[in-house]
């Protein structure tokens, strides 16, 4: 018993960020009435700032420099936007590191900045937008942010020190209140640090005009502008105090955990601040010390030899605050607050697709050329595309037609791949490559396959419950919640899923009437099978077809009715409840296929190719291809990394570095949240060949001046 005290007395460490992070997120949230996701992106590229001051002394601001490398622009002197600048010359990383407060001082100016940047770019001129526009334009925030951490300090993880008492370098308190064991020295710090922090903030919206004018805001904007205040001069000012406590927090923590990690401990801090229901500081103070306790408790139950092997303590620690968040969630529903906008803007378009057979043809037929004409590389970056094809359209059903903003989609595919890998496996080595030989129960591959998408469904219907209950962005919180869970609690998990759950888990090679079908070419060792080419674009065909039709349907005229208002759709008859758990279902076994096509195409997976960092990238640029439409999907896998055109782009200008894609999609994200409310590249090209179409049917200006003429003079002689 008493070690289990101890675990969750130590468990005040990992609280302390989720309480700061929660902080923050109500700051922001009573500030411009929005959820940042990327709050803990904030918080990461902080610490790599510290860390990168503090071993080399350059400060990288928070952009990248698109202008390629060409001759003529380096003779103008064009080729180079600032990005890093040396603040200390003579650092050294051992002897010599700068002074560490002038170093925070300079990382919290930068957060500061990061604060404007969000206010002034993203959140205010989506200040009208609806609420899947506001929640788009904080993912395309943490996009952005974490696509920067890997191109401005390479994304590896970093070893700080820390300083003062946030360090590893002090004994641990030993004995603490009797009852054996030791807690890191450094916990009690943090601990002290979140509350002074609470505090402070607290007092700041209890005691001075600013923060009285905020809540007035808050509860109403139109009222606060009539009483003088400007609502967006207070968003901005938030906004700034938001990202100063994420940066305090990530420089805090850096001797705890890598910066990478910070930033998906923003789940930890979105409970903490559902704890508090969006409004209360202290509240979500208290409810990021109690997620850190309880994971770390939970954590120490799961090496106890009574404990069930089937629940790994990993897997506890990160369903922790997605069990918090749901209980949270559900129990106050209908009481979260929503703010007083002026406005809110309408729904993005979702037109029916006509003449579908004929666009399917189409598709299908410049698919197969590009299969023949391409050579093995281009062959695979050509199954990866319709692989992600396959998955947007699950996103297509859930997001664009239900309106349901989910995001544990991508994390529902690669459960169901492993779960169709564990069902074929027969305890035999596959490859001589392989590193391990996963046992199973040898199941046929289509039987494999389709129990898979009835298991990946079931836990699409699970997840779905909380959405009978709750919309819009706590929606979103459940299920980015749920992808980290799903990682850690399914994915990594052996007694389930097998001996490659930990390590690259080896696909077995499928056969379907007796043809395989895999990506995986024996001959050439390249994943360039031209069979598994011709299957993927029938799937996806297929599935095209079938999506199109449901949206043409009277399932898809519902679902659109649920979008647009749940009460009006139930009050013509429509049960809200059960098309919301036929859309998770339908969206699910989608995407289950998609998990299992990428199975097929690859000799072994891994958990991390299917954690929320990749499900955002792929809802990112289905929202920028058009997020209604089958034919968003379409250009959104194209545009994604390692679809056809970045790759296209990267063979013809060496100079684009690849791994600014994803920022660059961010980027398109946000300013197509703002441009065309969600309806994507493909809905503006339509528009604009029909807008093209029209104008050279109409007549010239001459002939209708002409007509006008001949009709006036009827008229007067009529008269």
């Amino acid at each position: 018993m008493s070690a289990f005290l101890i675990a969750l007395i130590a468990g005040i460490g990992a609280g302390a960020l989720y309480a700061m992070l929660g902080s923050g997120i109500v700051v922001a949230f009573r500030g411009s009435g929005v959820i940042n996701f990327g709050h803990g992106a904030v918080a990461g590229y902080s610490a790599y700032t510290f860390d990168e001051l503090r071993e080399t002394g350059n400060l990288y601001l928070p952009w990248f420099d698109p202008i390629p490398e060409f001759g003529f622009l380096k003779a103008l002197k064009l080729n180079n936007i600032p990005v890093r600048i040396n603040i200390f010359s003579d650092v050294n990383a051992v002897s010599n590191k700068p002074n560490v407060a002038l170093t925070i001082l300079i990382c919290l100016v930068m957060s500061a900045f990061l604060g404007l940047l969000m206010h002034f770019l993203v959140f205010r001129p989506l200040r009208n937008s609806p609420i899947l526009g506001k929640v788009i334009g904080s993912i395309g925030v943490f996009l952005y942010l974490s696509s920067m951490i890997v191109v401005n300090f390479g994304g590896q993880n970093r070893a700080d020190d820390g300083f003062y008492g946030f360090d590893n370098s002090g004994a641990p308190v030993r004995n603490f209140l009797g009852l054996g064991g030791s807690i890191p020295r450094s916990n009690f710090w943090l601990f002290g640090a979140a509350i002074v922090m609470a505090a402070l903030v607290w007092a700041l919206y209890r005691f001075s005009r600013f923060g009285i004018a905020t809540r007035a805001a808050d509860e109403n904007e139109k009222g606060a502008s009539l009483l003088g205040y400007s609502p967006q001069f207070l968003a901005g000012a938030n906004w700034v105090l938001a990202s100063v406590t994420a940066g305090i927090a990530g420089i805090l923590f850096i001797h705890k955990t890598q910066p990478a990690q910070i930033a998906l401990f923003v789940v930890g801090g979105l409970g903490a601040a559902l704890f508090g229901n969006l409004t209360s500081i202290p509240g979500a103070t208290m409810g990021g010390l109690v997620i850190g306790m309880v994971a770390s408790g939970g954590v120490q139950l799961a090496n106890n030899d009574w404990w069930p092997d089937i629940l790994p303590g990993a897997g506890v620690r990160n369903f922790t605050p997605l069990l918090i968040i749901i209980i949270v969630l559900y129990l106050r529903g209908d009481k979260l607050p929503i703010r007083g906008s002026i406005s809110i803007g309408r729904q993005p378009r979702a037109p029916a697709t006509n003449h579908v057979a004929i666009g399917a043809i189409g598709a299908v037929g410049i698919a197969l050329l590009l299969s023949n004409i391409f050579v093995s590389k281009w062959e695979s970056v050509l199954t990866t595309t319709l692989i992600a094809i396959v998955f947007m359209y699950s996103l297509t059903v859930l997001v664009g037609f239900l309106g349901q903003i989910s995001l544990v989609q991508w994390g529902i595919s690669g459960f169901a791949a492993y779960v169709m890998i564990r069902l074929m496996a027969d305890g035999t080595k596959i490859r001589p490559t392989d590193f391990v030989t996963n046992s199973g129960w040898g199941w046929p591959t289509i039987l494999a396959f389709l129990a898979a998408i009835v298991v990946a469904v079931i836990l699409g219907l699970l997840i779905g419950i909380p959405a009978l209950r709750i919309r819009g962005v706590q929606l979103a919180v459940v299920t980015i919640a749920a992808v980290i869970a799903i990682e850690n609690m399914l994915l990594r998990n052996v007694p389930l899923m097998g001996a490659g759950s930990v390590s690259v888990n080896p696909t077995p090679e499928p056969y379907w009437f007796g043809q395989y079908v895999g990506g995986f070419n024996p001959n050439t060792a390249r994943n360039d099978y031209w069979k598994f080419s011709l299957f993927l674009i029938i799937v996806a065909a297929l599935l095209g077809i079938g999506v199109a039709n449901l949206r043409r349907g009277q399932i898809g005229r519902r679902f659109l009715a649920i979008r647009a208002n749940e009460r009006a759709a139930s009050a013509s008859g429509i049960n809200v409840a059960n098309m919301k758990l036929l859309g998770f279902g339908i969206s699910s076994g989608i995407a289950a296929i998609a998990g299992c096509l990428m199975a097929y195409k690859l000799p072994g997976l891994q958990e991390t190719q299917f954690e929320v960092f990749g499900g955002l990238a792929l809802l990112a640029f289905v929202y920028l291809g058009g997020i209604t439409t089958i034919w968003g999907a379409i250009v959104g896998g194209c545009l994604m990394a390692g679809g056809l055109l970045p790759e296209f782009l990267g063979v013809h200008f060496e100079s684009i570095d690849k791994g600014l894609i994803n920022a660059v999609g961010a980027i398109g994200l946000i300013v197509n949240a703002k441009v065309t409310n969600g309806e994507g590249i493909a809905l503006l090209q339509t528009d604009l060949v029909k807008n093209t179409l029209a104008a050279l049917r109409r007549p010239p200006d001459d002939e209708v001046d002409a007509d006008n003429a001949d009709d006036l003079e009827t008229h007067e002689a009529t008269a």
